[in-house]
């Protein structure tokens, strides 16, 4: 069963936000979320609610990026209403203690209306180099991901490290394409 990539939306009321992630959180809006919180602390948001009552899984590079986040000196994030599927992934990876825990909507305030993040496509490159550092930082984090993720970051290293391909010229009658980016095929109102 395929689960349609996340959808992210925000609140904010300096110095705090809330950030609702539904869905699958995947490689499709892991840079979306990490320029979100990246904008959010250069406006003077300390303390980020992560609202995950409706994220159904998160994957890998989604878990090493917000982990990596985390472990920054400049912000505290809560998780809130996390599933087990979601919390045990963390716990494994060593990252659920970089997080408070909170159920139930427990201390997350009400910053009033939530505004969807548009959905970003980005390169193939650049979401390569984003999960290099996602899987680096898990792979510092703890001794068991170095085992786990040591394939993936040579593979990884290996397409940045290669000449990018040359792109084909595209007859003149049809509109050229982009041939390696990462967007998913997503409706936004």
């Amino acid at each position: 069963m395929a689960f349609p990539p996340a959808r992210i939306s925000l609140a904010v009321s300096v110095p705090q936000a809330v950030i609702k992630v539904a869905g699958r959180a995947a490689v499709e809006r892991t840079r979306d979320f990490k320029a979100a919180v990246q904008n959010l602390a250069v406006i003077g948001v300390r303390e980020i609610f992560i609202d995950l009552s409706e994220c159904l899984l998160m994957d890998s590079m989604f878990s090493g990026m917000v982990a990596n986040l985390a472990a920054g000196p400049d912000l505290r994030f809560t998780l809130v209403d996390a599933n087990q599927r979601v919390t045990d992934l963390l716990a494994n990876l060593g990252a659920l203690e970089l997080f408070r825990v909170a159920h139930a909507r427990e201390g997350m305030p009400d910053l009033g209306p939530v505004k969807e993040l548009p959905v970003t496509c980005y390169d193939k490159r650049a979401t390569t180099e984003c999960c290099l550092e996602a899987h680096r930082f898990l792979m510092e984090l703890q001794q068991e991901n170095k085992a786990r993720f040591e394939t993936l970051e040579k593979v990884l290293q290996a397409e940045l490290d290669a000449p990018a391909p040359a792109e084909p010229m595209a007859p003149a009658t049809a509109p050229a394409l982009p041939s390696s980016s990462v967007c998913p095929a997503v409706a936004m109102p």
